[in-house]
């Protein structure tokens, strides 16, 4: 067993963790959410030592990472649910659940032929899964029925040193953030399932569901990461439109993307001085996030005496609540210059709310 950290040279690492795999290895691996246990999920010789290794049979399914949706569709055959998933929700903390091709060695996909696919928004996968040119397993690197584990010392504690032994290869990046298991969605039917719960959890492909705040500044979060990903080549100013009742959550949400840019100071509700400005310093290049409240708007007036569109230029994240108090035609007029984010707050009952997106 052999213990690298993985910034110690990380290209000659990503390429040696590859010929560990490809020649049937099992390899510790950082993920988007916990240390998973990494094989090549064609190769008979690695997913033996998987399962050996995770006591699991060959009913239980292992998930698999993939690149992107079009090598996902190598492995899985997408329906109308699937494919909205897969582009409305990844990459992102999700395992998707779609009718497996049996292109993998038995003890991957599950008894029923189905076969989980994760596309994690991860650098160290993704880098690693590029040069393989194929899919790696995904499962949680811990003993069947233990807790995940989110640092290489956790995970070696309980093995025995038969277990060890079992382990080609630990790339090590130090502790990782406590984020929970991906959320398992099964996507074989016409309505979602969620099998197991995640950070983030979803009522169907373009919406969230939010039990506190904390979970919803997950979710502003997921999405904050995505649009920035999104609009890498455009440029141009992102404006999340955030609509719903009183108390649903859109200060929470947008307070969580003033601290992610990089917000230091207290973030409080502009509702009487219809915006405030924070001024940036952080590696996206971001400018200003413009946290604003409409509530007061009555006319369009109203915001031509504030100069409301000179305010979004290019390097400027916003949060805009109330957007409907700004009317069709100056929201058309913001669509030109923005890349425009609409999201909705609506109250399940007194503690839960659905984000729509």
């Amino acid at each position: 067993m052999k213990i690298i950290d993985i910034k110690s040279d990380y290209n000659h690492i990503l390429h040696q963790t590859a010929k560990v795999i490809k020649a049937g290895g099992l390899v510790v691996f950082p993920s988007d959410t916990v240390y998973i246990l990494a094989v090549d999920p064609t190769s008979k010789k690695g997913v033996k030592k998987l399962l050996e290794f995770k006591n699991r049979w060959t009913g239980k399914a292992i998930s698999i990472a993939v690149l992107d949706k079009q090598m996902a569709m190598e492995y899985v055959k997408l329906n109308e649910n699937g494919k909205s998933i897969y582009t409305n929700l990844l990459p992102g903390p999700f395992t998707v659940i779609n009718k497996g091709k049996a292109k993998v060695v038995k003890g991957i996909e599950a008894e029923n032929g189905t076969l989980g696919i994760r596309i994690p928004d991860n650098k160290y996968i993704r880098d690693l899964i590029k040069i393989l040119k194929k899919p790696i397993t995904a499962t949680s690197a811990n003993l069947s029925g233990r807790t995940p584990n989110y640092s290489i010392t956790s995970f070696l504690r309980p093995l025995s040193n038969k277990k060890r032994e079992m382990i080609d290869l630990i790339i090590d990046a130090g502790n990782l953030p406590k984020n929970k298991p991906s959320t398992v969605i099964d996507a074989t039917e016409s309505e979602l399932k969620i099998l197991r719960r995640g950070d983030l959890i979803t009522k169907n492909s373009k919406s969230l569901i939010s039990n506190s705040e904390k979970e919803t500044e997950k979710i502003a979060e997921f999405l904050l990461e995505k649009n920035l990903k999104n609009n890498s080549k455009d440029k141009k100013p992102i404006v999340f439109l955030l609509s719903g009742d009183l108390g649903c959550g859109k200060t929470v949400f947008s307070r969580k993307i003033g601290h992610l840019l990089g917000v230091k100071e207290k973030i409080t509700s502009p509702t009487f001085v219809i915006y405030n400005e924070y001024k940036l310093n952080n590696k996206n290049k971001i400018n200003i996030f413009l946290h604003m409240d409409l509530y007061k708007i009555t006319t369009e007036k109203d915001l031509e005496e504030i100069k409301f569109l000179d305010l979004f230029s290019k390097n400027i994240i916003s949060c805009v609540e109330w957007p409907e108090n700004m009317g069709e035609k100056m929201l058309e007029k913001l669509k030109q210059k923005a890349k425009i984010v609409s999201i909705n707050f609506e109250y399940v009952d007194q503690d839960t709310r659905e984000i729509k997106y």
